[in-house]
Protein backbone atom coordinates (compact mmCIF):
# COMPACT_ATOMS: atom_id res chain seq x y z
CA UNK A 1 0.00 0.00 0.00
CA UNK A 2 0.76 4.00 -0.25
CA UNK A 3 2.71 5.26 2.37
CA UNK A 4 0.94 7.99 4.46
CA UNK A 5 2.12 11.25 3.68
CA UNK A 6 -0.63 13.55 5.23
CA UNK A 7 -0.81 16.12 7.48
CA UNK A 8 0.67 15.17 10.91
CA UNK A 9 3.40 12.64 9.23
CA UNK A 10 6.61 13.22 10.78
CA UNK A 11 10.34 11.70 10.14
CA UNK A 12 9.05 9.17 12.82
CA UNK A 13 6.52 7.90 10.66
CA UNK A 14 7.66 7.90 7.38
CA UNK A 15 7.37 4.43 5.74
CA UNK A 16 4.41 4.17 7.76
CA UNK A 17 1.75 2.36 5.00
CA UNK A 18 -1.94 2.44 5.25
CA UNK A 19 -2.29 -1.01 6.05
CA UNK A 20 0.01 -0.38 9.21
CA UNK A 21 -1.81 2.05 10.36
CA UNK A 22 -5.12 0.41 10.54
CA UNK A 23 -3.83 -2.37 11.94
CA UNK A 24 -2.62 -0.24 15.06
CA UNK A 25 -5.57 2.20 15.08
CA UNK A 26 -7.96 -0.78 15.71
CA UNK A 27 -5.49 -3.62 17.06
CA UNK A 28 -4.96 -5.90 14.52
CA UNK A 29 -2.08 -8.34 14.37
CA UNK A 30 -1.73 -8.39 10.27
CA UNK A 31 -3.06 -6.87 7.22
CA UNK A 32 -5.14 -10.59 6.96
CA UNK A 33 -7.45 -9.40 9.80
CA UNK A 34 -8.58 -6.16 8.03
CA UNK A 35 -11.88 -6.26 6.58
CA UNK A 36 -13.71 -4.01 4.54
CA UNK A 37 -15.63 -2.11 7.27
CA UNK A 38 -12.12 -1.59 9.08
CA UNK A 39 -11.44 0.39 5.66
CA UNK A 40 -14.58 2.39 5.59
CA UNK A 41 -14.50 3.53 9.39
CA UNK A 42 -10.69 4.51 8.93
CA UNK A 43 -11.60 6.50 5.76
CA UNK A 44 -14.41 7.87 8.07
CA UNK A 45 -12.48 8.90 10.42
CA UNK A 46 -9.38 10.51 8.71
CA UNK A 47 -11.85 12.93 7.04
CA UNK A 48 -13.32 13.73 9.94
CA UNK A 49 -10.26 14.43 11.54
CA UNK A 50 -8.41 16.42 8.38
CA UNK A 51 -12.14 18.64 8.29
CA UNK A 52 -11.38 19.20 12.37
CA UNK A 53 -7.93 20.43 11.45
CA UNK A 54 -8.40 22.69 8.71
CA UNK A 55 -11.25 24.46 10.83
CA UNK A 56 -8.66 25.06 13.67
CA UNK A 57 -5.77 25.87 11.36
CA UNK A 58 -8.10 28.25 10.01
CA UNK A 59 -9.27 29.30 12.95
CA UNK A 60 -5.84 30.59 14.67
CA UNK A 61 -3.67 30.68 11.78
CA UNK A 62 -2.26 34.79 12.56
CA UNK A 63 -2.92 37.38 10.98
CA UNK A 64 0.34 38.58 8.88
CA UNK A 65 0.10 41.41 7.35
CA UNK A 66 1.20 40.95 3.55
CA UNK A 67 4.34 43.13 2.29
CA UNK A 68 3.71 46.34 0.42
CA UNK A 69 5.57 46.08 -3.06
CA UNK A 70 7.94 48.50 -4.17
CA UNK A 71 5.07 50.54 -6.27
CA UNK A 72 1.93 50.52 -3.35
CA UNK A 73 0.95 53.64 -2.04
CA UNK A 74 2.31 54.59 1.31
Amino acid sequence: MEPDTGPGTGPDRRGVSVVQLICRAYGLSDASEITLEHIHRYVAERGRIEERTHHLRERFRPNIPRPRASDDAA
